[in-house]
């Protein structure tokens, strides 16, 4: 990869000349002309002084993007494009037709970085340029017009780490295959231009490419050259959108096609993936998200045709890119998947769908609402699955998913406000989180009870239509939902978007005989985020009926403060448990007052709800995270409980939960001998419920990969191992490829049996890049310090060597919870090359680093990360936040330990 300091056309000491020669022309010119002339002319030198100074610094500030904003009125692109399937590197052409607000008084600079610049043309004319790796400065001598055509000749290399132009070669054919991702600041790797929202652009595209590859962006070809080896891609002008969401994707894919009431659709896969793809799935989800988008939008599809393309060694799991989405191969299981994996696929299909309205029409006006993009698509997805389509249970699945991961963003260290100043696109990227899209997609949940959900339709309906095509803000939206609803939403904006922070409500009642007396509601805030808010909820009062524990009464109220009385709940039957977020309206943390706390646990399965089952298990889980409920106390409950739980949500939950109990128990310190009684039962639990699930259902899914996470005994080690070999079955249980790396690296974690011939064996069976990257697994998750030292000088040394993808795989297997004593051994090196990771502009190289810190649930754990962030050094936003968050859960885990030996005391 080109340098990042290499500089093209005019050197760097040749640019200061250049300009010292414009000022000197300037002040000759203005020698000639009358004092008034004389004094204004002085006056626009002072102006021409830089207001905001662009930093050699990779990456965009939001103050510079103002600037270029101010700068420029309208920008469309022209593209030529040569990719091939051996080089290094591609080849472009961008002519960039500007029009410009008013004549340049400051350099005007292009967004480029880490390419090679060939040459610089304004209006057919060579112009002198600086390039220092991150942006091109052409001076505004050059740009005197409002008009310009500049154009722009370079090379790039192709990504090997998910940004950019991404390359990849298929190890079991050899093809090639590429694709774009771009989302915040990573267009400019593709080719030279404005990478920033606000500037919309149309595009024209033109490729060449290998014959017998497609090429897919965001229209149809109008024209296909056929010229030997190579074919020439000729593409209409796009419709009008910012670059982030542009794309360029290419290759021998496998395609399929079909219709969306009029909207042409096509699936594409590369071809060893293909016989894995369900196509029929894909396109019922795509058609329904459609039928109900298009319908509560009221606003018809914009961009003509639509196409979803599954690529590898994605980064995300989608990519809203304009009518060529992508996604990633995690998508498409080998084997058979469950109705939860079909749901999470028909949720993401629904999401990035949703942005073609919600992002892609109309688009954020810089990064600090970004919550909002992905906040509102997070919502809608849900709301499409649950109102049209085959998933009765989606929104208990947006309760254990996305709200649980909300409610733990928002009690960390790093919580921060839905609404917040981005400074610049390193902070973009590290604000795609849990409150970006788990918190954001709460509240705009629970905003439909508050406003009316046809007064929130309209509102959002109103919006696409008055700002299609255009940048909004947050105000526009909110201004346009409290315009529908008849609501000033101000105060509303004030308590959820612009504040920090998780309440936690309580029901507390009182009883006259078999009547309730008295009912609040009481709120309350932690200290350093105190805002206690208001929103809507429903108080569900539970009682035994028949056997079962049924909801006897619902009762939707609005509470605020710190106390809110519930008059309704008087004289309504005495409860036996009080739930005061029924249905899950509200985003809040909830506290079961002693009273249900009892009766719950004496009736957990009594429970007629599913979705009631569900929160009762996951405010259980809550207290233990809490240090409330000792861990060994809810490990006993759950595996006296949970054995004839039958609905698959909650076994998901429960049986996830036990899997995180036993990382914990490897970590707490605790009576050795209690500590592994507790792990046998968790691990007997698993293979228990493994067996007896019934044959071929998700349940049996479901504790299968739970067990192949607390295995740890000879004992269910070898079962674990004949599973494998095909000597051990279990009825209805298939193993598919993916399954069976899940068993190789559990022999590998604990070094039992044939452990590296298993990898070896299944690698001459298997060799899809799937394979690789879980035997890249297999052998780092070894307890060997051979192997760690191997895949530490890989991640920390020798990374150029590989990709992104393989070295997340590595770092993702390292230390395992149970192998601290590894950490220990080889943490000063990890320390040790904080510096140089901290330095680089590769964010997603960042966050992969961020994984080489696991749980350490000690004193010296907890010290290790506070040295590093209070040695005063600027630290990058990703690497700073994982690091705050590290260290709070390595003192949430001694807090736990805590809870253990006191009730043990």
């Amino acid at each position: 990869m080109p340098s990042s300091s290499k500089n093209n056309g005019v050197p760097m000491t040749k640019t200061g000349k250049f300009a010292l020669g414009v000022l000197c022309s300037s002040i000759l010119a203005a020698c000639s002309l009358e004092p008034n002339q004389l004094q204004s002319t002085t006056t626009a030198h002072a102006l021409a002084k830089p207001a905001v100074a662009r930093s050699d610094a990779p990456g965009l500030s939001a103050r510079y993007a103002k600037l270029r904003k101010q700068q420029i009125a309208q920008v469309d692109y022209k593209l030529s494009v040569t990719i091939d399937k051996s080089g290094d590197a591609f080849s472009g052409r961008v002519v960039a037709d500007t029009q410009f607000r008013r004549n340049l008084l400051q350099p005007l600079t292009i967004d480029f970085a880490v390419g090679e610049v060939e040459g610089v043309q304004v209006d057919g004319k060579s112009v002198p340029f600086a390039y220092n790796g991150q942006f091109i400065t052409i001076e505004p001598a050059h740009l005197k017009g409002r008009k310009h055509a500049i154009a722009v000749d370079y090379k790039h290399a192709y990504s090997n780490n998910g940004s950019g132009l991404h390359r990849f070669v298929d190890p079991v054919d050899g093809e090639v295959y590429m694709y774009t991702d771009f989302e915040p600041y990573d267009a400019n790797r593709l080719f030279p231009h404005f990478d920033q929202p606000n500037l919309k652009a149309h595009y024209t595209l033109d490729v060449t490419a290998p014959k017998d590859w497609s090429v897919i962006t965001s229209v149809r070809e109008k024209n296909i050259e056929k010229n030997g080896e190579v074919n020439h891609w000729v593409f209409p002008q796009s419709k009008k959108f910012s670059s982030y969401i542009f794309s360029l994707h290419a290759g021998p894919f496998t395609v399929w096609e079909d219709d969306a009431d009029g909207i042409p659709l096509r699936l594409f896969a590369r071809k060893t993936l293909a016989e894995y793809v369900k196509p029929d799935d894909w396109f019922t989800f795509t058609k329904q998200s459609f039928e109900f988008f298009q319908k509560y939008f009221e606003v018809d599809y914009p961009f003509v045709k639509y196409d979803q393309v599954i690529v590898p060694d994605f980064n995300a799991g989608a990519m809203e890119n304009v009518a060529a989405v992508t996604f990633n191969e995690a998508y498409v299981s080998r084997g058979e998947k469950t109705q939860a994996q079909r749901m999470r696929l028909a949720n993401v299909i629904a999401h990035e769908m949703a942005h073609m309205w919600f992002g892609d029409l109309v688009t954020m006006n810089w990064w600090d609402d970004l919550w909002l993009n992905e906040s509102f698509a997070t919502y809608m997805a849900n709301l499409s699955l649950a109102e049209n389509s085959e998933f009765d249970n989606a929104w208990e699945n947006f309760y254990q998913g996305t709200k649980q991961w909300a409610y733990g963003s928002d009690q960390l260290p790093t919580t921060h406000a839905i609404q917040l100043p981005v400074k610049n696109t390193d902070e973009a990227f590290a604000n795609f989180d849990g409150i970006t899209y788990g918190k954001g997609g709460s509240i705009l949940k629970q905003l439909p009870y508050y406003l009316g959900k046809e007064e929130f339709r309209k509102g959002v309906s109103n919006y696409l239509k008055d700002l299609s095509y255009k940048n909004s803000t947050l105000n526009d939206f909110m201004g346009h939902l409290g315009k529908a609803a008849g609501k000033n939403l101000d105060a509303w904006q004030q308590q959820w978007l612009y504040q920090a922070g998780l309440n936690t409500i309580q029901a507390n009642f009182q009883c006259d005989g078999d009547k309730i007396a008295s009912l609040t509601i009481s709120q309350t805030a932690p200290a350093e985020y105190p805002t206690l808010r208001e929103q809507r909820t429903q108080v569900g009062l539970y009682n035994m009926e028949g056997g079962k524990m049924v909801l006897s009464k619902a009762i939707p109220v609005i509470y605020k403060g710190a106390s809110t009385e519930v008059t309704a709940a008087k004289g309504e039957a005495c409860p036996q448990i009080v739930y005061p977020n029924e249905g899950d309206w509200a985003f809040a943390k909830v506290n079961l007052d002693k009273v249900s706390v009892a009766n719950m646990s004496k009736h957990i399965n009594d429970i007629e709800s599913p979705f009631t089952r569900l929160m009762m298990w996951q405010s259980l889980f809550d207290s233990v995270t809490d240090a409330k409920l000792p861990l060994d106390q809810y490990v006993s409950f759950a595996v006296s409980n949970a054995g004839s739980e039958e609905n698959i949500n909650v076994i998901r939950l429960v049986s996830s939960h036990l899997g995180t109990a036993y990382a914990y128990l490897n970590q707490v310190a605790m009576d050795d001998t209690k500590r592994t009684q507790l792990q046998l039962a968790i691990e007997s639990f698993a293979w228990q419920q493994l067996q007896s699930a019934p044959a071929g259902s998700d349940a049996q899914k479901t504790w299968f990969g739970t067990f192949t996470g607390v295995a740890h005994t000879d004992k269910a080690l070898a079962n674990a191992q004949n599973l494998l070999r095909g000597e051990l079955g279990i009825e209805g249980l298939v193993l598919d490829p993916d399954m069976r790396w899940n068993l190789i690296a559990l022999l590998n974690r604990h070094l039992y049996g044939d452990y590296a011939q298993a990898i070896k064996s299944e690698l001459e069976k298997d060799g899809s890049d799937r394979s690789q990257l879980n035997a890249i697994a297999a052998e780092a998750i070894r307890p060997q310090q051979e192997a760690k030292t191997l895949w530490l000088n890989n991640l920390l040394e020798n990374r150029d060597a590989f990709k992104l993808a393989q070295l997340k795989y590595a770092a993702s297997a390292l230390f395992p919870t149970e192998q601290r004593g590894l950490y220990e051994a080889n943490v000063e090196r990890i320390v040790g090359a904080l510096d140089e990771v901290n330095a680089s502009d590769a964010s997603e190289f960042v966050g992969t680093y961020t994984r080489l810190f696991p749980l350490n649930c000690s004193e010296q754990g907890v010290k290790q990360v506070s040295d590093i962030l209070d040695s005063g050094k600027q630290l990058n936003p990703l690497l700073e936040k994982a690091l705050k968050n590290r260290r709070y859960k390595n003192q949430q885990c001694l807090n736990m330990a805590a809870a253990i030996g006191n009730s043990a005391g």
